[in-house]
C-alpha cells in the first residue's frame, strides 16, 4: 500500500459513522468555560502564552482536530486524557494551539540590513564563524531567509564556519522545516535566479513543490525548545539572535525572562531582531536600539 493510500484510508476511518464526534455532529461541539480555563492555564504555565477570552472560538477549531484523531466525544473527555497522559500529551496540545504564520524573506527590511550592515561589520571583525538563532522558526522559512541571505552575501568572500540554529515548540512544524519542502507559490517572493541556486524544482508526483537544496540544509540545525525553560542547552553564544512575532504572546514577566536569557547567549557585538510590531521598551535595557526592530547588545 502507498503512503498516499494509507493517508486516504486513515481519512475514511476518521469520517466513519463508528466516530462519536461525527455522529454527533463536529460543530455541535462547544468548548465550555471550565475546559476553556483548563486549556489556557496548561498552555500559559507551558509556554507563556496568555489567551484571552477572545481565543476560546480559536481554541475549540484548533482542538476539533485533535478529538477526531483520539475519537473522543467531547472536550470534557480530551481535558481527562490531557490528565491521565500529560507528559506525552501535552506536545501534542500545544502543536494545536500554537500559531506558525510564516514566509520566505518576511519582513524583508531585516535581510537587508542583515546583507547591507551586519555581515560587513562581522567581516571587518575578522569572524571566523557566524552562529545564527532563529527562536520560533515555525516551518522553517525564516532560517533558510538567513542561510539564503549569508550565502548570497558571501558568494564571490570567503565563507566563514556558519550554523543556523533553528527552535519551536510546535514538533511538528519543526519536523516539515527539517524537510525544507514547499509549495510552488511559497517562493514567489524569490527573484527566479536566486531561488534557482537554493532550491530545487519538484517533478513528476513532486511537481508543484520546491526543496531546500541539501547544502542550504545542511548549515540549519532543526530544535525543538521551548523559549521559557529556566536555562537552555546550548553551549555556544550566538552573534544573531532573530525572535520575531513570538512575544507578542507572551506576558511581560515571560517577555523580560527571555530577553534576560537572550542577553546571556549574544555575543557582545551581536544583534537582535524583533517583529515589526514588538518593541523591547519597558521590557529590558539591555539593549540598545540601532533602529526599529533592530537592537544590539548593550555593554
Amino acid at each position: 500500500m502507498t503512503e498516499f493510500s494509507r493517508i486516504k484510508n486513515a481519512m475514511g476511518k476518521s469520517t466513519s459513522s463508528n466516530n462519536p464526534v461525527h455522529r454527533q455532529g463536529l460543530f455541535a461541539l462547544e468548548l465550555c468555560d471550565r475546559e476553556f480555563g483548563f486549556f489556557r492555564e496548561v498552555i500559559y504555565r507551558e509556554c507563556g502564552i496568555k489567551l484571552t477570552e477572545m481565543k476560546k472560538a480559536l481554541m475549540q477549531a484548533r482542538l476539533m482536530k485533535r478529538l477526531r484523531e483520539l475519537n473522543m466525544k467531547d472536550y470534557s473527555e480530551y481535558r481527562d486524557y490531557v490528565i491521565e497522559n500529560y507528559s506525552s500529551e501535552i506536545v501534542n496540545l500545544i502543536n494545536c494551539i500554537t500559531t506558525n504564520k510564516t514566509d520566505f524573506f518576511r519582513e524583508s527590511n531585516h535581510f537587508d540590513f542583515m546583507h547591507s550592515v551586519v555581515l560587513p561589520e562581522f567581516e571587518k571583525l575578522g569572524k571566523k564563524s557566524l552562529r545564527i538563532w532563529s527562536a520560533g522558526c515555525s516551518t522553517g522559512e525564516e532560517p533558510y531567509t538567513i542561510a539564503i541571505t549569508l550565502f548570497e552575501y558571501f558568494r564571490d568572500r570567503r565563507m566563514p564556519d556558519i550554523k543556523i540554529l533553528a527552535t519551536d515548540i510546535d514538533t511538528q512544524v519543526i519536523e516539515k522545516g527539517r524537510h525544507g519542502v514547499y509549495k510552488a507559490d511559497i517562493i514567489d517572493v524569490i527573484e527566479p535566479e536566486v531561488a534557482k541556486r537554493y532550491f530545487l524544482k519538484g517533478k513528476d508526483d513532486n511537481e508543484g513543490f520546491f526543496r531546500i537544496k541539501e547544502f542550504v540544509r545542511d548549515i540549519v540545525y532543526f530544535r525543538r525548545l521551548n523559549l521559557l525553560d529556566e536555562t537552555f542547552p546550548m553551549k555556544r553564544m550566538f552573534d544573531i539572535i532573530l525572535c520575531r512575532n513570538v512575544i507578542i504572546y507572551f506576558d511581560r514577566e515571560s517577555q523580560k525572562k527571555l530577553f534576560a536569557n537572550f542577553y546571556r547567549y549574544l555575543h557582545d557585538d551581536g544583534y537582535l531582531f524583533v517583529g515589526h510590531s514588538e518593541t523591547l521598551t519597558g521590557i529590558t535595557d539591555k539593549f540598545n536600539f540601532v533602529k526599529n526592530t533592530i537592537y544590539k547588545k548593550a555593554l
